[in-house]
């Protein structure tokens, strides 16, 4: 049957989510539309209050809103409401018994709203709204069950993850200690994921850890006494933070772990030939690689290797 839409934008944006689920009467299209209306809420504006009875079932057309559940010593985020997506109180949803948490806009959000009584008399009326609902249901369970499991046993990528997931368009708009309590979280550890992944996305984009290889091999930059972080950052053409970020995601080492084991592994590649040992002496050796101290070439390379400079290289003579 074609879909017959009203002249309220509101409206069709309604009836079209409910006919992605399932195929909707005009008798029904009509009456959703003539018995519904539409509602604002400023940010920070109340929805419900917790204790209150639960008088209407709402559309979110725009806007995110939350549900906030309180007692002495915190409040916790029960659920997040963003466009497209149905509200109500999960207890009382039929309008007899109270509301046992708090709905707030967390910003200035647009929705639909029927009254609860008139709303659930539709499924007498109209065989169409039980197959409906169902299936909206049947949808809103399984990611609160899949959400049960991930907040009690999920890593932190796997919260982060789901959160980007269920809330692609949302992430800027819903606020930090929000997404952090819905995801069980402190504000912290969700703002150091956030700017991880915001870095993550930054430097994929720069440079990959192949591309440093090959710089590394390619240009040799460790060979240069004295290297400092900034200077091997400006050969990559990033900031140091960045280098010390990638170093360690990468590599999973700092910047002096990084550069001195490149050092120790030219040492063995290319004096393994003892002719190449002819003109240098031991700490002659640790200088030709950019060591700058004769006491940091011996501590690295034993560190490295299991073996001081000179019993290794008396071994490779044997």
């Amino acid at each position: 049957m074609p879909l017959t839409l009203s002249n309220s934008p509101a409206v069709n944006a309604v009836i079209e989510q409910f006919s992605s689920f399932h195929p909707l009467s005009d008798e029904l299209i009509q009456d959703f539309s003539d018995n519904s209306f539409e509602i604002s809420l400023k940010k920070n504006e109340y929805l419900m209050r917790k204790g209150e009875l639960s008088t209407h079932v709402y559309f979110v057309l725009k806007g995110v809103v939350c549900g906030q559940v309180s007692n002495e010593k915190e409040t916790v985020t029960s659920f997040i409401t963003v466009d497209g997506e149905f509200l109500s109180a999960i207890e009382g949803m039929y309008g007899d018994k109270p509301c046992v948490e708090d709905v707030k806009a967390e910003e200035d959000s647009h929705l639909l709203a029927m009254c609860s009584t008139y709303f659930h008399g539709l499924y007498d009326r109209y065989p169409e709204m039980n197959a409906l609902f169902r299936k909206i249901l049947e949808l809103y369970y399984t990611q609160a069950h899949y959400r049960s499991i991930f907040i009690r046993m999920g890593s932190l990528a796997d919260k982060y993850a789901y959160f980007l997931k269920a809330f692609p368009d949302h992430v800027e708009r819903i606020p930090l200690s929000v997404a952090a309590s819905f995801l069980n979280l402190k504000d912290a550890t969700l703002q150091k994921m956030i700017n991880k992944t915001k870095d993550q996305k930054v430097l994929d984009q720069q440079l990959s850890r192949e591309s440093m290889l090959i710089s590394m091999e390619v240009f040799e930059p460790y060979l240069q006494k004295k290297l400092t972080l900034q200077q091997l950052a400006s050969h990559f053409k990033i900031k140091p933070h960045e280098l010390s970020y990638l170093l360690n995601e990468y590599f999973s080492e700092n910047f002096n772990s990084f550069i001195n084991r490149y050092r120790i592994n030219y040492v063995l590649k290319h004096f393994a030939d003892q002719v190449n040992m002819g003109q240098y002496s031991m700490e002659g050796v640790g200088r030709h690689a950019g060591f700058s101290s004769k006491s940091t070439f011996f501590t690295e390379f034993k560190k490295r290797v299991g073996a001081s400079p000179q019993i290794y290289f008396q071994k490779q003579k044997v």
